[in-house]
């Protein structure tokens, strides 16, 4: 399973099932990042529909696992560094959700980044792990107009900006 790069460079080498039962299966996928590094990556496919790539972009916020020795505050600090190389002076918890019930056990914790430096912004970080292809500011009435047309598909994003708009004014 060597596929050719997609258009942002990035490469399927191999796969191999690591898991599977009636309900899911659990692959284990090699990869060539766009820069030529080996990586690996997980994915749980559910019928009928399979979670994986759909072969295009999409709107998300930044977002990332907790490391083991790290409060989910540090993450989230880490995460919108590593990402978008903002940093931000004020910190609030919106809340937390899980992202799928039944299958998955992780918990999503919600922070608003407040009063940001964009000294550091840059778009380097889309030659690593990240696959980021753009960073881009938008007003919230914009956001929202991209939520009811249906352009922003991502769950955790779609959860996160629901706590967000449930927060305003309070």
């Amino acid at each position: 399973m060597n596929r050719p790069r997609d258009r942002h460079g990035w490469r399927t080498t191999g796969a191999r099932t690591v898991y599977r039962n009636r309900w899911l299966a659990l692959r284990e996928y090699r990869i060539a990042y766009p820069g030529g590094r080996p990586g690996i990556y997980g994915m749980v496919h559910k019928p009928p529909g399979v979670a994986y790539t759909v072969g295009r972009d999409f709107l998300e916020l930044p977002a990332g696992a907790i490391s083991r020795r790290e409060t989910p505050l540090a993450a989230a600090r880490r995460e919108l560094f590593e990402e978008t190389g903002l940093r931000a002076k004020r910190w609030a918890r919106l809340g937390s959700f899980f992202t799928a019930l039944g299958h998955e056990d992780a918990e999503i914790i919600v922070y608003l980044a407040r009063d940001l430096d964009d000294s550091a912004l840059s778009h380097a970080n889309k030659e690593h792990d990240e696959g980021i292809l753009g960073i881009y500011a938008l007003p919230i009435i914009r956001v929202k107009r991209l939520v009811k047309t249906d352009r922003i598909n991502c769950g955790i994003t779609l959860a996160s900006l629901h706590l967000f708009f449930s927060h305003q004014g309070k």
